[in-house]
């Protein structure tokens, strides 16, 4: 036995433990794991790291953990030099190298937003202090807090990409918390609306029109629809997967007023272009002005193109499709998101509420028959 006031000759671990868990076996006896476990802190982490040493021998495990130790310090001190910025260029990369749609969107959010303000910042060093400072100065500029949040959406995955790199170039990442967003938007376009606007349309814009409201594509999905990928004679019009949102190609039905425009811009347009919806034999970028001067005479200033995505799953549900027929026209992949465009009308929620009705109408009335049929009185 040692003697008293001795150092113990085992040497000492100051930024971690060595220890054996406790555990109950399947009888309820305490027992002692005979396997040593490490425990350590990263910097900045209030949560300490726990794993198994893998060994019974104490020695093992201690040396086991300085190792632990020496890579962490190794990889802190190379972390400390990495700066906001380049992890920006991390995640810009990533768009590019999985294809994403959304790669020119998030670089000139990162470009216009995030880089100016954090891209010469040191990543160890970044704080919720900043990113408060951030999200002050964005609302200060009038933005919307959907907007801000996409915006710390960007950063708080560029600080993952980073702690995901081996050895880990992020050891602590901020708490980036989300500002309350308004409900979702609840605008709809009525029918009496839609023929004003649309006869007030220029033809490219026309079509569009039309095409959204009786289906719900999006305004990319529909410029980017070529001649060739209507077909008249089946009533379909197939959306090839690279150009939708979700990457899955689908088909849109053709009904209504879809033929006859259909009809007459495949007549008219230029050879030259195969793309369906063109101006004077070009493809068309964008047509936002022609819409808002026409929503502005017919009555209906402010309305958003995207309402008409709205509509056609309101319109679609209130016909009788089945949300799931409608999810695959629309191009919704998950209930929730399809939860939020479709908005229930009073014409729908006053015919629930009569098939409620009549539904616990003939419940009570075979409650009464069968109290009738044994003598009994109705309470």
């Amino acid at each position: 036995m040692a003697a008293r006031g001795k150092l113990s000759t085992m040497p000492r671990i100051p930024t971690g433990s060595v220890y054996q868990p406790k555990y109950r076996d399947r009888a309820g006896v305490r027992r002692t794991s005979k396997t040593w476990w490490v425990k350590y802190y990263r910097p900045g982490q209030a949560k300490p790291v726990r794993e198994s040493a893998g060994t019974e021998a104490r020695a093992e495990a201690v040396d086991f953990l300085r190792r632990r130790m020496a890579s962490l310090t190794a990889a802190d001190a190379g972390a400390e030099k990495v700066t906001v910025g380049q992890l920006l260029d991390l995640l810009v990369e990533d768009y590019k190298r999985r294809g994403r749609k959304s790669t020119y969107d998030l670089e000139c959010k990162v470009e216009a937003q995030l880089r100016p303000w954090f891209g010469s910042r040191p990543a160890a060093r970044l704080s919720t202090l900043d990113i408060k400072a951030f999200i002050s100065k964005r609302q200060t500029d009038g933005m919307a807090p959907a907007s801000i949040n996409r915006e710390l959406s960007a950063l708080r995955r560029a600080l993952a990409l980073g702690a995901q790199e081996d050895p880990p170039l992020v050891v602590r990442i901020p708490h980036v918390a989300k500002l309350p967003e308004a409900e979702p938007r609840e605008g709809l376009l009525d029918h009496a609306t839609y023929l004003r606007v649309r006869d007030l349309l220029p033809a490219y814009a026309r079509l569009a029109l039309v095409l959204s409201y009786h289906t719900g594509a999006r305004r990319g999905e529909l410029l980017s629809i070529r001649r060739q990928d209507v077909d008249l004679v089946a009533g379909r019009i197939q959306l090839r997967g690279r150009k939708t949102k979700n990457g899955r190609p689908r088909y849109l039905p053709i009904y209504g007023d879809m033929a006859a425009e259909l009809g007459a811009a495949i007549d008219a347009g230029a050879k030259g272009c195969p793309l369906l919806i063109q101006d004077a034999g070009q493809p068309v970028a964008s047509f936002r002005k022609s819409w808002a001067k026409a929503c502005a005479l017919a009555g209906v200033p402010g309305q958003l193109f995207h309402d008409l995505r709205r509509t056609a799953l309101t319109n679609m549900i209130d016909a009788g499709l089945s949300e799931k027929d409608a999810m695959e026209i629309s191009g919704h992949r998950t209930r929730a998101v399809f939860e939020r465009y479709h908005i229930v009308t009073d014409k729908r929620l006053k015919l629930n509420a009569e098939k409620m009705e009549a539904h616990l109408a003939k419940r009570d009335a075979d409650v009464r028959r069968l109290m009738a049929a044994d003598g009994s009185k109705p309470q």
